[in-house]
C-alpha cells in the first residue's frame, strides 16, 4: 500500500486560450477587478432581469423564426418560471 500521495496534475489552462488573449480564464477569475461580475446581484425572491428575445418553432426538429417574441418579465408575471443554464460544448 503507497503511503505516498500521487502528484496532482496541473491544468494547462494556455491550452485552452486563444492565442492573442493576455489571460487565461485562471486569470481572469482571479482578477480582483473582474470578481464582480462572479457576484450574484440577485436574491431568492428578487425579479429577474426582462429577457426579450424572438421566439422559434421547433416543433417539425428544424428552427424556424416566429413572428412572436418571447418576454421574460410578462411570463413570470403569470406563473413561476425556471431559467437554466448550461453548456453543451
Amino acid at each position: 500500500m503507497a503511503t505516498e500521495k500521487e502528484p496532482r496534475l496541473k491544468f494547462d489552462w494556455r491550452s485552452i486560450t486563444p492565442e492573442d488573449s493576455p489571460k487565461t480564464p485562471l486569470d481572469t477569475l482571479n482578477d480582483p477587478a473582474l470578481r464582480d461580475l462572479a457576484t450574484p446581484k440577485l436574491s431568492v425572491g428578487d425579479p429577474a432581469f426582462d429577457i426579450d428575445l424572438p421566439a422559434y418553432d421547433f416543433s417539425d426538429g428544424g428552427e424556424r423564426l416566429t413572428d412572436e417574441r418571447f418576454h421574460l418579465a410578462a411570463i413570470a408575471r403569470e406563473r413561476p418560471v425556471a431559467l437554466i443554464f448550461g453548456s453543451y460544448t
